[in-house]
């Protein structure tokens, strides 16, 4: 456990190693996997290391030096690693933090006699045999501890026994199941090693022609392991800067466009994947008391589902009839509800930072106007701002969230009172006096913040400059 005296000096080494380049980031990783070979002690390897992958990431060249066993091991599901699990993913995730204890598993129990005469006999190869002896002892590695880690956990599935003493010797259920993610995606490790040759690390579009290439790995590898040849869809998922790209190889592959097709494909799991997601976020935005909701965060999942959705219907026929048809539907009548009742309070939230009072006898509908003789409430004017950004975010998506006749409405209500009040503030500051002037100079800073957030920024810039001729007049 590190101590608070040096937590500063870990923020200061990560700050650091986050600066390099790609490529320097690629050789420090070389020799801090060097120094941990032979021993060496007292460096913080893991940190450092938790700070230079997202530069790996991004390195395209070959990374430096010997690679070592472990690495070889982890190559075909390189992809799928994950520092920290993220449990609202649908996506097939393997902790990195498991693969240390699968490897040592597969030393101590599974392949004690076999796995260092593979792995020896890979680090001769690696050091200088040709590319085809390389490929070679890597597909014996792969395969060996493919077939050993299923065969372990097909038996546990029979014996619950030994199913709890392989949990108590990875450390945990959670490590167990990611050891059968591995050895699924290593039972098709060479059709993985091919796609990780022939893609770029990020794939801006996946074009045609690279859908077509992968479609064919895909097939060559559904032929020798059912099963596991989803793995060579989600190595592409991983490395999609627009993920939904990916069901254009489940269109492909299932020769129709529509969503049905798709879905009986073996490839649904992958439709699963956006539809899910879709579901989540509208169950969270329905489960939210009206009121009671962050509104920021509520903003970036609307915007996550609208851009989810548009990109999952581009790239899907959806049709109204069929499961996910009425899956999409549900999530986006949930979800519609759910910001209907949300933003059915932003009229009486802005009337409570900006308050009127009657003026005269006449009842409930005569005149009004804004209310000066006391100062307004800051934590009513944050909450105000925030339905403001809301709103001024939120519709722009509103189609896409079947949302779009109420945020035209709530806009114009927020408009009309904003309009009203402004014109209002005007003359309170032409003949407020003492303190009611201290207070109406105060809403209109107030109203400026607001308008400035509503947009566009001129109209702000304009009821400033009303607020100053007014104040001047009245001096």
């Amino acid at each position: 456990m590190v101590t608070k005296p040096t937590e500063p000096i870990f923020e200061r080494l990560n700050d650091f190693l986050s600066r390099l380049t790609p490529g320097t980031a690629a050789k420090l990783a070389a020799g801090l996997e060097l120094e941990k070979q032979r021993g060496s002690k007292g460096l913080p390897y893991d940190l450092i290391m938790s700070s230079l992958r997202p530069l790996l990431r991004r390195w395209d060249g070959r990374r430096p030096g010997t690679p070592t066993s472990i690495r070889m091991f982890c190559l075909p599901f390189e992809d799928l690693l994950v520092d920290t699990r993220d449990p609202s993913s649908r996506v097939r995730q393997i902790g990195r933090g498991s693969v240390a204890p699968v490897w040592r598993w597969l030393e101590s129990e599974l392949l004690p006699d076999t796995l260092p005469d593979i792995t020896a006999r890979l680090a001769e190869k690696m050091s200088g045999a040709s590319g085809i002896a390389q490929a070679g002892s890597l597909t014996i590695l792969h395969a060996s501890c493919s077939s050993a880690i299923l065969s372990a956990l097909d038996e546990a599935r029979k014996d619950r026994a030994m199913r709890r003493q392989i949990e108590r010797e990875l450390g945990g259920e959670a490590i167990v199941e990611d050891a059968a993610e591995i050895a699924r995606a290593l039972e098709v490790a060479p059709f993985l090693l091919s796609l990780r040759d022939m893609l770029p690390k990020r794939i801006d579009d996946f074009d045609e022609a690279t859908v077509a290439a992968v479609a064919e790995i895909y097939e060559e590898a559904r032929a020798t392991a059912p099963e596991s040849a989803i793995h060579v869809a989600l190595l592409v998922l991983a490395r999609l800067d627009e993920p939904c790209q990916i069901l254009r190889l489940a269109r492909k592959l299932a020769g129709f466009g529509n969503d049905a097709a798709v879905s009986r494909s073996g490839l649904g799991e992958l439709g699963e994947i956006f539809i899910g997601e879709l579901e989540e976020i509208a169950g969270t935005a329905h489960g939210r008391r009206a009121g009671q909701a962050d509104l920021d965060q509520l903003l970036s999942m609307v915007m996550r589902f609208a851009h989810v959705s548009q990109a999952f219907i581009h790239e899907i026929d959806i049709r109204r009839c069929s499961e996910w048809g009425h899956r999409v539907l549900a999530a986006r009548a949930k979800l519609s509800a759910a910001i209907t009742e949300e933003m059915s309070r932003f009229e009486i939230e802005l009337a409570r930072a900006l308050p009127l009072h009657q003026i005269g006898s006449y009842g409930k509908n005569g005149p009004r106007r804004p209310d000066v003789t006391a100062a307004p409430e800051l934590a009513r004017a944050e909450k105000v701002l925030a339905c403001l950004r809301f709103l001024r975010g939120a519709c722009p998506a509103a189609e896409s969230i079947g949302a779009q006749a109420h945020c035209k409405t709530v806009g114009q209500q927020v408009e009309a009172y904003l309009a009203a009040y402004e014109d209002g503030l005007i003359e309170e500051l032409r003949h407020a006096k003492g303190h009611d002037l201290a207070h109406a100079r105060a809403f209109l800073d107030i109203a400026v913040r607001f308008r400035k957030t509503l947009g566009p920024a001129s109209l702000a810039d304009t009821l400033r400059r009303r607020g100053q001729v007014a104040v001047a007049q009245a001096s």
